[in-house]
């Protein structure tokens, strides 16, 4: 693998990463301060948005010819 194909993968999983991130963060919260927290099915669709996002940018970055 050359190094523009990592570049390429690693600039479409930072939405998942952040994704990541904002659950972890949330579920953190919610274990601290319940009372405080967001609901369970927000922390999973901030989430979800971040890996459909990057999901729709690998497509979108492979699929181009060159």
């Amino acid at each position: 693998m050359n190094l523009k194909v990592v570049a390429k993968v690693f600039g479409s999983l930072i939405p998942a990463m952040i994704g990541t991130y904002l659950l972890v963060k949330d579920y953190i919260a919610a274990a601290n301060h319940p009372e405080w927290s967001v609901s369970p099915m927000v922390m999973w669709v901030k989430f979800g948005v971040g890996l459909i996002v990057s999901i729709i940018l690998l497509f979108v970055v492979f699929r181009r010819k060159n």
